[in-house]
């Protein structure tokens, strides 16, 4: 596909639903096997002839129903007969981060069948794509975690990767330069605007591929329903977990508030302990010991 051949014009201002939405991201790699090829060439560093075969083994029919929206839209798929590959898109915060890659990296692993061999079991890489950095991180575009010894820097096994997309840290002018592939598919799935893909697609022929695809997708209303439904369980998930870690942090103050009172600390030694422990305001912390006093 090339400029000639597809006219840009009607593409203007913002996406209804942008690659970030889980099941737009879904739809749209697993329509167009061109720029899912495309990612994962940028993701893991490879060329296209590298990559001899991809089949995606958990499909959606893109438009039809999904009854159960707790369904998590990653993308399942292996590549060349020789690795499993789980792509997750993930835009909330959950503080979960680490343990569920892992879960959805030895969930991946574990698949041999009766009478088969250890050594038979395939490569697994969970990609995990995120808005965020979970806390205490590397602020960095792109991460790439092995099976090492910590010392010597040994390989113990290349059979498990987990790789990090950190959407939420585009900005860094070296990174546009030593990865200039993943930069703009990173940017593609941040863009909010067509413009800002139309720009894109300019500089990066795989995501020029993109925008029929994308075009098609956002004008379908049985897409656009989906979209729409995805995007409110992210909201009411998002919700119910702050809501759980509130819960959990107030129950924590006034247990501390307790143990302090408990070792006769003064009103003003439990606000200043607060203050520091739970990074609540002053005011905050008085009001906690306030609330709180039998």
């Amino acid at each position: 596909m090339d400029n000639t051949t597809f006219d840009y014009s009607g593409l203007t201002g913002p996406l209804k639903y942008r690659l970030t939405n889980d099941y737009m991201f879904k739809a749209f790699l697993q329509k167009n096997e061109k720029a899912l090829r495309g990612l994962l060439c940028a993701l893991l560093r490879l060329k296209p002839e590298d990559i001899k075969s991809v089949v995606i083994t958990n499909p959606i029919v893109p438009g039809e129903t999904i009854t159960d929206k707790s369904i998590v839209m990653d993308i399942r798929l292996v590549m060349n007969n020789d690795r499993n590959i789980n792509i997750e898109m993930q835009v909330d915060n959950l503080g979960d981060w680490p343990e569920r890659s892992l879960t959805y990296l030895c969930k991946s692993y574990d698949q041999l069948k009766k009478g088969e061999n250890y050594i038979d079991s395939m490569k697994v890489i969970h990609i995990g794509i995120l808005d965020f950095t979970p806390e205490g991180f590397p602020k960095e575009l792109y991460l790439d975690y092995h099976f090492v010894n910590k010392k010597s820097g040994h390989i113990y096994s290349d059979k498990l990767t987990i790789l990090m997309l950190q959407l939420n840290q585009l900005g860094n002018a070296e990174d546009e330069a030593n990865m200039p592939d993943l930069y703009h598919w990173a940017r593609l799935f941040r863009a909010t605007t067509w413009e800002e893909i139309i720009m894109l697609a300019e500089m990066n022929e795989n995501i020029k591929e993109c925008i029929v695809t994308l075009k098609e997708l956002s004008e379908d209303e049985k897409i656009q329903l989906e979209c729409e439904a995805r995007e409110r369980h992210r909201m009411d998930l998002a919700a119910a977990t702050r809501f759980g870690r509130e819960e959990e942090r107030h129950s924590n103050i006034v247990k501390s508030i307790s143990s302090l009172r408990a070792i006769s600390l003064s009103d003003n030694q439990i606000a200043e302990h607060l203050v520091n422990t739970f990074d609540v305001t002053l005011e905050q912390a008085n009001q906690y010991i306030k609330e709180n006093t039998h």
